[in-house]
């Protein structure tokens, strides 16, 4: 099984320029965690809904209506927060590998490049589903414990 069969095409993204506020409000809703960053096509980060979430202790911590702003996004660019280092693959790799990249890396998303373009993005529920649909065994006992 390749990534192309199970990674989503055309994923959602987002500009570098675009506030961290619209980011978020983009991931929420789409219902996506992660949030390729491309200039022209190209990727050149990522975002996830950790990078963006706003939590009680930073909200605590601000002090003020500007540390509200700053905390919840507002006037901050996505390319402030985004990860540089981005760990791709292309759609050609078996999904076994891109679930290796992800573990080995401790992420739970790759995006998929091809000529140097973003064309998808895969996900571990991806290859989780793509691993069920591989052996039938793995899905015979979903949500059932053995005794």
């Amino acid at each position: 099984m390749t990534v192309r069969q199970w990674m989503a095409s055309d994923p959602v993204v987002v500009d570098p320029t675009v506030e961290v506020h619209e980011a978020r409000a983009t991931m929420q809703r789409n219902g996506i965690r992660h949030l390729p960053v491309v200039r022209d096509g190209v990727l050149i980060g990522i975002v996830s809904d950790r990078d963006v979430r706003i939590d009680a202790g930073s909200l605590e911590a601000c002090g003020s209506i500007e540390g509200v702003k700053d905390v919840s996004g507002h006037g901050r660019e996505v390319s402030s927060v985004m990860a540089t280092s981005v760990h791709h693959i292309g759609p050609d790799a078996s999904v076994g590998d891109a679930a290796r990249v992800m573990m080995s890396r401790h992420i739970s998303a790759v995006p998929v490049v091809e000529d140097g373009r973003l064309v998808g993005i895969i996900t571990t529920t991806d290859c989780l589903l793509a691993a069920l649909t591989a052996d039938p065994d793995l899905g015979s006992g979903a949500g059932s414990r053995a005794p």
